[in-house]
């Protein structure tokens, strides 16, 4: 486990540990949610069923009750909710819970931060995916911005939403924006990860296709 992912596996949910109407159970199942990258798997899927519906719909109710509106813990618990069933390809569930999030973290963030950025760019995806350029770009590069101020211009996860922006001016068919943020990102990763990293070699595989 890397340092980034101790960073958001929040494991600190102290307000909900010490709250009687969250049960551990559902804590622990909380704390096996990632937020650092979506994954489409069968441990996801068991995840989502081991919730079940009833009880992933009612808990940022509980949650808010118990922490308040603009508690950390309330973004913490929407934005990985948003990701099981951003995984799930439950569209309309991850769009609607990623926009709860999205607002709950404003509130609760007054200063930019990782959990932010790493939101940000996780609805970002969710919109790109839909092919829903506008929103989509406007999320990524956010999320750049919030992770230049809240962790520094050089953090690894940096290199996650200039990625996705790479992928979107693709799409979009502009390749001057296409290889800005790719060589932007090598330039990240190289620094992170060394020069002769498997990460660094297929970005520049990317970099070098691109027209």
């Amino acid at each position: 486990m890397d340092e980034q992912e101790v960073m958001t596996r929040s494991d600190d949910f102290p307000l909900l540990a010490r709250s009687l109407r969250v049960a551990p159970r559902t804590l622990e199942l909380l704390n096996r949610v990632s937020t650092l990258v979506v994954r489409r798997s069968k441990t996801t899927e068991s995840l989502l069923a081991e919730f079940g519906e009833a009880e992933l719909a009612a808990l940022p109710a509980v949650v808010e009750e118990s922490c308040g509106p603009d508690h950390p813990e309330l973004a913490k618990v929407l934005h990985k909710i948003a990701v099981l069933y951003h995984a799930s390809y439950s569209v309309k569930k991850a769009e609607a819970t990623y926009r709860k999030a999205l607002t709950a973290a404003e509130r609760a963030y007054p200063l930019p931060s990782l959990e932010m950025g790493l939101l940000l760019n996780n609805f970002g995806r969710l919109m790109h995916e839909q092919r829903d350029f506008h929103e989509a770009e406007s999320l990524y590069l956010r999320a750049v911005d919030v992770l230049k101020q809240g962790v520094g211009p050089f953090h690894r996860k940096l290199a996650t939403p200039m990625s996705n922006l790479a992928d979107l001016y693709a799409d979009l068919g502009d390749p001057d924006l296409t290889r800005a943020y790719l060589e932007d990102m090598i330039a990240i990763l190289e620094r992170n990860l060394g020069p002769n990293h498997r990460k660094v070699a297929k970005a520049r595989e990317r970099l070098a296709v691109v027209r």
